[in-house]
């Protein structure tokens, strides 16, 4: 069990940061960063290794999740991670958009899209690593 947890928590954060990073870096570089200019004022540089140590949160919750489902395929993984990050990330947006400037209401659906696509994927990949690990 331990061993699918860490393998799956690792494989789950890589690909879901590197589909956040197409998304939000790659497709939506361009409004990402006129975002930041137009909020500059009260946004500093990210830490990234603050954003690896959350990813890898996420994804140790997901993995602990689909190991209690049973999950151990990519679909399974990817539908589980759809609805984990959907639900997760929808009540933050929410909760931003709400409190904070910087945060607007327009964004909250690309935010959402962007990230629930990034944790199908992780959890796709956590339960595609759950069915190979024994």
């Amino acid at each position: 069990m331990e061993k699918k947890i860490i393998f799956g928590t690792l494989g789950g954060t890589v690909a879901g940061m590197i589909v956040a990073g197409v998304i939000f870096m790659g497709l939506l570089g361009g409004m990402t960063e006129q975002w930041m200019k137009d909020y500059a004022s009260c946004l500093k540089e990210m830490n990234f290794a603050a954003g690896i140590a959350g990813s890898l949160v996420l994804s140790f919750f997901t993995a602990v999740v689909l190991h209690k489902f049973g999950v151990s395929t990519f679909k399974g993984g990817a539908i589980a991670g759809t609805w984990i990050t959907f639900l997760i990330v929808l009540w933050f947006a929410i909760w931003n958009a709400s409190t904070f400037t910087a945060y607007t209401w327009e964004w909250l659906p690309i935010d959402v899209i962007g990230n629930t696509l990034s944790g199908a994927v992780g959890g796709g990949v956590i339960g595609w690593i759950f069915g190979k690990v024994k």
